[in-house]
């Protein structure tokens, strides 16, 4: 678990360090580093809602399930990159609304059950870093 939580609070780093950057932009535009906060933010996104991917392929999921966990698997980094092509100026709440959503997937589909303990806890505070951070550089970028 020890590995686990140094490689989730380690990818916490873009989300805290580049709205810092945004406020006080030394090597980087301020747009750039917006451009590179929402490219990572889709990335983590998506590899977040991978998670569903193993629970496919479990003996124990119903094929009803499965499809739900298909569908949800693939509609998060779809949606994130809607909403980053059609509107990028709200890609920001957007972007914090699906992480919400996905960690509420987990519970929905069954899939924080079968989380031990520590890492529920883990993925609670992880989500709700990224949730303030997107918040905070949605309002810094809107000024």
């Amino acid at each position: 678990m020890n590995l686990i939580k140094l490689l989730g609070y380690a990818g916490l780093i873009p989300f805290v360090a580049l709205p810092l950057l945004y406020t006080t932009p030394m090597w980087l535009s301020p747009a750039r580093i917006l451009d590179l906060y929402q490219l990572y933010s889709a990335l983590i996104l998506g590899f977040m809602a991978g998670v569903f991917w193993p629970v496919l392929h479990s003996n124990m999921t119903s094929e009803a399930k499965t499809e739900r966990l298909a569908l949800a698997a693939v509609a998060f980094p779809v949606l994130s990159f809607l909403a980053l092509f059609t509107a990028p100026e709200y890609f920001l709440p957007a972007q914090a609304c699906l992480f919400v959503l996905l960690r509420l997937s987990e519970f929905r589909l069954g899939l924080n059950r079968q989380y031990a303990g520590p890492y529920r806890s883990l993925r609670n505070q992880l989500t709700l870093v990224v949730l303030f951070s997107h918040v905070l550089l949605y309002f810094l970028a809107s000024a």
